[in-house]
């Protein structure tokens, strides 16, 4: 059974100070098999907060899944932002912009959908697709999840920031794809895709910055269950500043999708 820590938006530069090490500290107690943050690590890119978020990430157990969202390309230097959006992403954190986690069950790939071309909304291409398809191929029958920072499919409230969503939900769904990792939205939120009810929408909240959108600092716990299902935790940080269980859910995966 493999267990995923999904956290997001941490927005280093904006994030609670108390936080950080309790949040480490619980990831500790947890020990997961990967720990996956679906993007937007700093808040403007900017080398400190780059160091600062390669601080936490030595802090947390391994292995470890980390990809970029909107805000982890430069907003104010225009020909960086155009030219060579990921520079700094790469001296800071020195972590691909694409990658994996094989655990003896499972395939976690992650993706890059931030597009430094647009302002806030992402993009999925078909050569990411390819990759993935081509990845999931060589790992045989383990169980497949990817993570974005874009939702693929995000709820009915709120509008759509991924270009080329549509292509990707069937791609996925052709691929066996069973569960999609993302954040941007700060707010915690699961639920099967409407569009392709085998995909599982697993939304991450932010989990340290002050960003929030009244959902709290927040992260999920995900247990893959022999036999297609998972139980899933969320964590909220309480007025003491440390990271507590606060629901769970068990989902099950059948002929008709999750439920």
């Amino acid at each position: 059974m493999t267990r995923i820590a999904h956290l997001s938006d941490p927005h280093f530069g904006t994030e609670e100070p108390a936080l950080v090490a309790a949040l480490a500290a619980c990831l500790a107690d947890l020990r997961p098999d990967a720990v996956v943050l679906s993007g937007d690590v700093t808040q403007r890119a900017l080398p400190s907060q780059y160091a600062a978020a390669g601080r936490f990430l030595a802090a947390c157990p391994g292995p470890r899944l980390v990809i970029p969202g909107n805000h982890d390309a430069p907003l104010w230097n225009l020909p960086l932002r155009l030219f060579d959006p990921w520079r700094d992403w790469r001296r800071g954190l020195a972590l691909p912009l694409q990658a994996e986690i094989v655990t003896p069950d499972a395939v976690i790939a992650g993706i890059n959908t931030a597009d430094p071309h647009a302002w806030k909304d992402g993009r999925i291409r078909e050569a990411q697709l390819d990759h993935l398809a081509a990845l999931f191929a060589r790992h045989g029958d383990r169980r497949r999840i990817v993570a974005m920072h874009h939702p693929p499919s995000p709820p009915r409230s709120e509008p759509a920031s991924l270009r080329g969503a549509g292509q990707a939900r069937e791609a996925l769904v052709a691929m066996g794809v069973e569960m999609v990792l993302s954040g941007h939205l700060h707010f915690t939120h699961v639920a099967p895709i409407p569009e392709a009810p085998g995909l599982l929408s697993v939304q991450a909240g932010t989990c340290l910055s002050t960003r929030r959108r009244g959902d709290g600092n927040a992260f999920s716990l995900i247990d893959l269950a022999p036999g297609g299902g998972a139980s899933i935790t969320h964590f909220r940080a309480d007025t003491s500043g440390r990271f507590q269980p606060d629901a769970v859910a068990l989902w099950s995966n059948g002929p008709r999708g999750w439920h």
